[in-house]
């Protein structure tokens, strides 16, 4: 059985949102990435989330969600106790 070290990150979604940035100006700086659970207040698309995405599991968020705070994005500093869900938005 082959083990591996590497935390779980979806690195499509990580991938998708910086992409998501660099077609709105290209500087990570001013954007949040945040995570909550499935189904709360917060996991609407009529919120200030231009862009959300469903994860596998809470260890996935966490772990996506420290991935691009490395690269430059703002912490959202709210969630639930079991988040499935991954979005950024740009405050205005």
């Amino acid at each position: 059985m082959i083990t591996s070290d590497e935390p779980p990150i979806n690195r499509k979604a990580a991938e998708q949102a910086l992409r998501h940035i660099n077609h709105h100006g290209g500087v990570n700086q001013g954007w949040y990435v945040g995570i909550d659970d499935a189904g709360s207040n917060r996991d609407d698309s009529s919120h200030k989330h231009p862009m959300r995405y469903e994860m596998t599991s809470r260890d996935e968020a966490i772990h996506t969600m420290s991935w691009l705070l490395d690269a430059g994005l703002q912490a959202d500093d709210e969630y639930g106790a079991e988040p499935t869900i991954l979005f950024i938005y740009k405050r205005t």
